[in-house]
């Protein structure tokens, strides 16, 4: 509405102009959006051409791969025995155009790429970065063929479904059937390379593998598919090209090494005796012409593009010229248009002026208007050159009636609202002007009334009346509503009052009832907290009985370790005495061993001097005896000698075994003295906590005493509390009994 209401506000000069304007700011946005569509036009053809030398960029990466993938089935079907060379200058020929690809898609912005294109791209290059670990293990035979076969298919697979992806980006139906057998072929040619790959397997290990048919007749069969798909999107032109580069001597042979293999289905002894580095060089040989079509295809796609790019360009810049040209000239005629109309108003504004300025009596003699022109502001200019001439007989009247209104007004503004205009005017406008002011007149002499007898009855108390806004309109309403308003507002004061009073009573009642509770609560917490307080003066004084007798016992205790240390010291003085005895124990069993030796060969010289003098004869039986004696001599020092080596044993026994119960005794005594250490460690915490006990204790005792004065306090302020809470009782009822003395809705 305000919009509304401010179009119809504006001067005619305006209105000419915003209606000028709209045209030409239509032109303008539609030129615009035509500019702009051409625009993205041209940067669709711009990406499309990144695009499509990006699909180049793939196209020599998916040769390269489909050679390697066919070397490395070769290889790994002969046992690294075809290829090995071969697969080196492969794979540094597969590196350079992987480099190729990596640069390319760096140099794009991602933006271009359709939709799920740059994910797609990614996980490409995740895929490549894993090439080298398959190339070792093929390298290693580490991988079975069909392994390595698949792995290339999927990143050939990934390249072709992105080449498959850019259909999406076009928008003409030509390049999209450009491109979409461009696809076909290409997968056609990826199927080649398979063929490739597999064929090299076959001939390398003599046989196929198992389901090494099936896939090579299903890679047989796409090829066909594909290439049937090509013809039918393709151009006249890249038709006839593909079908000249196909008629070859080459592709002929290898129809019949096809042949052969197809024909295992029906004959399981079919040779496979072909040398695999002939098949894979015939092969090779096909795939190269596939890609002298495959590099005529892409070039002629591009070369498509760039020219619907330069034709799109240089319509681009015409139509802009085009445009520009129509927005200066539509800007000429409205500026020319615009200048005429306003001349022309100016007159027809200087006319009325004039013709205003006589009704005033500025002047005393009128100008006709001069405008020759034609349309609504000529017959304009003709009515009030008419009317200039009508205006004289009615001005007198007009005039009476207008200066009695004036006089009519001054009073209004002074506040006298009895007044009325009674003249009458032959201007139907002006005769209308004066009933109005008659009827304002009468209007607001009753609200003036309303508004007296409401204000009246709001002195007396009174706030049930309002003032009735019915047909009032404007500041006079805003009056009538701030008095109502007023009366709201006291009402609502009034109601707010009534009800804090009401709540101010029921919280004094509830008040005065907590304060005696308090009272009560604060006398008898004065009572407890002397009982308390004599209580811990007994538990203080049974700690420091407590804390001294813990205090005896650390002393005992430390007198019970220091008897431990000495019975330990003497147990280690015994095993020293033991050790010392065994020591001797030992000399004596060394010198009874020396004993034993000397009985042993004491008895042997006996024997051989009873020897001796058997053979002396009887000259020789004297010394017999003697040596019978020596030997019954050298018995009883062996068997002494036994005797006393028994008891050295038993006595060494003996020894060892106090020595065991000696250091038995150190042990226990250890433990001991440790268990005593341990002992005056707790007797130490109990101690340290008994005075800690005593200290805190004390301070309970103060804070209670503290305590007990703070409660003697509270209940005085609980005292003191209870009269404010009287007191607020009654001053709650003045204000009740105050409000109901009061008129007004909701009491």
């Amino acid at each position: 509405m305000g919009i509304i209401k401010f179009l119809k506000t504006m001067s005619i000069r305006n209105k000419i102009k915003v209606i000028s304007v709209f045209p030409l700011i239509f032109i303008i946005i539609l030129s615009f959006f035509l500019n702009f569509n051409t625009y993205k036009k041209v940067n669709q053809l711009e990406d499309m051409k990144e695009l499509a030398n990006l699909n180049v960029k793939i196209s020599l990466l998916l040769h390269e791969t489909q050679k390697e993938r066919g070397m490395s089935a070769g290889y790994i079907g002969s046992n690294g025995v075809k290829f090995k060379d071969n697969l080196t200058e492969q794979k540094e020929l597969t590196n350079k155009n992987i480099n190729e690809f990596k640069k390319t898609v760096q140099t794009l912005n991602s933006e271009i790429f359709p939709l799920n294109a740059y994910t797609l791209i990614s996980k490409i290059l995740k895929e490549l970065a894993t090439l080298e670990e398959v190339r070792n293990d093929i390298n290693n035979l580490k991988i079975k063929s069909s392994t390595a076969l698949v792995y290339y298919t999927n990143i050939n697979s990934m390249l072709l479904d992105f080449i498959a992806l850019t259909t999406t980006k076009v928008e003409k139906e030509k390049d999209t059937r450009t491109l979409i057998a461009y696809y076909n072929f290409l997968m056609a040619k990826e199927r080649a390379g398979l063929e490739r790959g597999i064929g090299s397997n076959i001939f390398a290990s003599k046989s196929f593998a198992l389901g090494a048919y099936e896939k090579y007749a299903g890679l047989v069969y796409e090829q066909q598919i594909f290439i049937d798909g090509f013809l039918k999107y393709s151009s006249d032109e890249n038709k006839k090209f593909f079908l000249d580069k196909i008629n070859h001597s080459s592709i002929d042979e290898l129809k019949e090494i096809r042949k052969n293999l197809l024909s295992y289905v029906d004959n399981k002894d079919v040779k496979l005796d072909l040398e695999p580095t002939l098949w894979f060089s015939k092969m090779t040989e096909k795939i190269n012409i596939l890609k002298q079509i495959d590099d005529y295809l892409s070039q002629n796609l591009i070369e498509q593009i760039e020219k619907d790019l330069s034709t799109q360009t240089k319509f681009m810049y015409f139509l802009v010229i085009i445009s520009l040209s129509i927005i200066s000239l539509i800007i000429y005629f409205i500026i020319f248009f615009n200048s005429s109309i306003t001349r022309a108003i100016d007159k027809i504004y200087k006319g009325i002026e004039q013709f205003m300025k006589y009704l005033n009596r500025e002047i005393n003699e009128l100008e006709y208007i001069d405008l020759n022109t034609r349309g609504e502001l000529g017959k304009l200019a003709k009515m009030v050159n008419f009317n200039i001439d009508r205006i004289n007989g009615d001005l007198e009247k007009d005039l009476l009636c207008v200066g009695e209104a004036t006089i009519t007004l001054d009073k209004f503004q002074k506040g006298y609202y009895s007044c009325r205009v009674n003249s009458k005017a032959a201007n139907p406008q002006v005769q209308t002007l004066a009933k109005t002011i008659n009827k304002m007149l009468d209007t607001q002499q009753k609200i003036n009334s309303d508004i007296l007898k409401v204000l009246a009855q709001y002195s007396n108390y009174n706030y049930l009346n309002s003032i009735n806004n019915n047909d009032i309109y404007g500041e006079l309403k805003e009056l009538v509503d701030g008095i109502n308003n007023l009366g709201e507002a006291i009402t609502s004061m009034l109601l707010e009052n009534k009800q804090n009073a009401l709540i101010l009573q029921k919280g004094s009642n509830q008040l005065t009832k907590n304060v005696n509770q308090l009272n009560k609560a604060s006398n008898d917490a004065a009572a407890r907290l002397e009982e308390t307080a004599a209580a811990v003066e007994e538990i203080t004084s049974n700690i420091i009985q407590s804390t001294q007798n813990v205090a005896m016992m650390a002393k005992n205790a430390n007198e019970l370790s220091s008897s431990v240390i000495s019975g330990e010291k003497l147990a280690e003085q015994t095993v020293n005495s033991m050790e010392e005895i065994n020591i001797q124990v030992n000399a004596i069993t060394e010198s009874i061993s020396i004993i034993d030796q000397i009985a042993f060969q004491t008895n042997i010289l006996s024997l051989n001097a009873a020897v001796e003098a058997a053979t002396a004869g009887e000259a020789g039986k004297g010394f017999a005896v003697v040596a019978q004696e020596v030997r019954n001599l050298a018995n009883r020092s062996a068997e002494a000698a036994h005797e006393i080596k028994t008891l050295v044993s038993n006595a060494t026994l003996k020894a060892n075994d106090g020595k065991q119960i000696a250091a038995s005794m150190i042990e226990g005594y250890n433990h001991i003295s440790q268990n005593i250490n341990n002992t005056i460690s707790l007797i130490n915490d109990v101690s340290n906590g008994a005075n800690e006990q005593k200290v805190a204790m004390e301070q309970i005792s103060d804070a209670i005493n503290s305590l007990d004065k703070q409660t003697q306090v509270n209940a005085n302020i609980a005292n003191q509390t209870n009269d404010i809470a009287t007191q607020t009782s009654v001053l709650a009822n003045n204000i009740v009994t105050a409000v109901n003395t009061k008129e007004f809705r909701g009491k």
